[in-house]
């Protein structure tokens, strides 16, 4: 008995098997194709939610360029809401209250965590070779009533992830990470559905995000456009409200 609980104990720290998990969902993502991408943009609806109750969708696009650039867009003219971040700045356009400022150190310490932990940054960090320290952790629980194989990310930093894979397709399905803010610690999950095919590079069009088992949102995406010319103005802070396009 003592021996098949430490070959089970090895088999579930293996750090080949963790590897190859990773390479298998990465290849059923697409790829060359995926790896290859340097910019994404994307359109569809947040959705906030409440205490379990959901609000009302608003509509969004949203820019990034590997590594580390993104700026998103919610609602449009006297509503419109942006935020950009690029190489650890960030500033904030508001409509409602026509003003730009520069983000917070919260906010652009929430966007690093927030980027971190990103799929697409948390998978090609997970693939590279003299990346983090990947743990395999076989088959857990997901949720309820669904099931997947896992792997821990470990960072230097002791700011771990977890990344759940569907056993037959090879998709990812759910993230857990741990946040650090003025509420305290929280823990995070973002669940993926609905994958589409755009490019030859499958996205999940459906995320929901939790906070400390709470729904807190619900992002769907209607279209991902790879690999596009996006200008370096886009990201930089403009000098005045009327340069905001």
């Amino acid at each position: 008995m003592v021996f098949n609980s430490s070959a089970q104990e090895q088999e579930e720290n293996d750090p080949a098997k963790a590897a190859a998990l990773v390479r298998e969902a990465i290849a059923a993502r697409g790829g060359d194709a995926y790896l290859n991408i340097r910019s994404v943009v994307s359109r569809g609806q947040y959705t906030a939610f409440e205490k379990g109750v959901s609000g009302d969708p608003v509509s969004f696009v949203d820019y990034v360029v590997h590594p580390g650039r993104e700026r998103t867009e919610f609602g449009k003219g006297d509503t419109k809401l942006v935020q950009a971040n690029s190489d650890g700045n960030g500033w904030v356009y508001d409509a409602r209250q026509k003003m730009i400022r520069d983000q917070k150190e919260d906010q652009i310490k929430q966007f690093e965590q927030s980027a971190r932990y990103d799929l697409d940054n948390l998978l090609r960090t997970a693939s590279q070779k003299s990346g983090p320290k990947l743990v395999y952790l076989g088959r857990r629980e997901a949720w309820r009533n669904t099931f997947s194989e896992a792997v821990r990310v470990d960072f230097t930093d002791g700011s771990p992830a977890t990344l759940h894979f569907d056993p037959h397709s090879k998709f990812p399905i759910m993230i857990e990470y741990k946040t650090v803010g003025e509420e305290g610690t929280v823990n995070n999950e973002v669940r993926y559905y609905r994958w589409v095919d755009f490019s030859g590079v499958k996205f999940p069009t459906i995320q929901d995000s939790y906070r400390d088992g709470k729904q807190s949102n619900r992002v769907s995406f209607d279209t991902f456009i790879v690999n596009s010319s996006l200008p370096e103005k886009l990201f930089a802070k403009p000098s005045n409200i009327k340069e905001v396009k």
